[in-house]
């Protein structure tokens, strides 16, 4: 790893609205995009509205007063809560660079890999989840998943912001590359023998959660060092996929707490 440099890519020219208060607030806070405008729907400022453009004009970011119709249009939802912001795109960094940097900083790393999630709300609550139980970076496939998208910032209550993500062309390789690294890879499996509470989950680990039909596919099931299930004792039987990605970066967090 030695002589890896930090890479952060960022799509060239390439500008998406963020919706809602909390997106474009933390977005203005984290300070990791390029703000070009916010859009206000009212002359007449709320509280909240207030406070985005205090923050907007203390950084030199001009905004306007717009319809309600025209927030609408712009950023294709109702969710908008009279706030938008035309924004850059999410950066994101390669993986071998954010190993190796929370290997020099703190040593013992918490990833989360995501294996086909295309319902960008499981996205947002598992972006969300991952960022309060202290997860340093999720790793998401190019193709056949969703991507750090407003809508996804937004079912993130603007977590997202704050949040370093990897995009990755294949992740049963990027599985290989982190276990030679050290890094344990744990699949999350209902059908596993192991709880997730058996398991131990201390050291440097990469979490994997699967899509909402199918969970883990063969070849990504095939290449983890070991799967655990979640037990159950209702009628249904399974979580959803940010459910149980919650139950299991909170016993992570747990066990990490108590060891530290």
């Amino acid at each position: 790893m030695a002589g890896i440099t930090k890479k952060r890519r960022i799509a060239p020219d390439t500008r998406e609205v963020l919706y809602g208060f909390h997106p474009v607030m933390e977005a203005l806070t984290a300070g990791r995009r390029t703000i070009y405008s916010v859009m206000m729907d009212r002359t007449a400022l709320s509280e909240r509205q207030t406070q985005v453009v205090e923050l907007a004009e203390r950084q030199r970011i001009s905004w306007q007063t717009v319809s309600p119709d025209q927030i609408r249009a712009v950023s294709g939802s109702d969710q908008h809560q009279g706030v938008a912001a035309a924004a850059s795109a999410m950066p994101t960094d390669s993986i071998e660079s954010i190993v190796s940097e929370i290997r020099r900083d703190s040593g013992t790393c918490l990833l989360v890999l995501l294996d086909s999630i295309v319902d960008p709300n499981n996205l947002g609550a598992i972006v969300r989840t991952a960022h309060c139980a202290g997860a340093h970076a999720l790793v998401i496939p190019k193709d056949r998943a969703v991507g750090a998208t407003p809508a996804v910032s937004k079912a993130s209550a603007g977590a997202l912001e704050h949040t370093r993500l990897c995009r990755v062309t294949n992740l049963a390789g990027t599985i290989q590359w982190l276990k030679k690294e050290g890094v344990w890879v744990a699949g999350l499996a209902m059908q596993a023998k192991q709880t997730v509470f058996q398991a131990d989950l201390k050291g440097p680990l990469a979490l994997v959660v699967g899509g909402e039909e199918k969970g883990l596919r063969p070849l990504v099931r095939q290449y983890c060092d070991y799967l655990i299930s979640i037990p159950l004792r209702g009628r249904v039987d399974s979580l959803n996929a940010s459910a149980a990605a919650a139950v299991v970066l909170y016993e992570a967090f747990r066990q990490r707490q108590t060891t530290a």
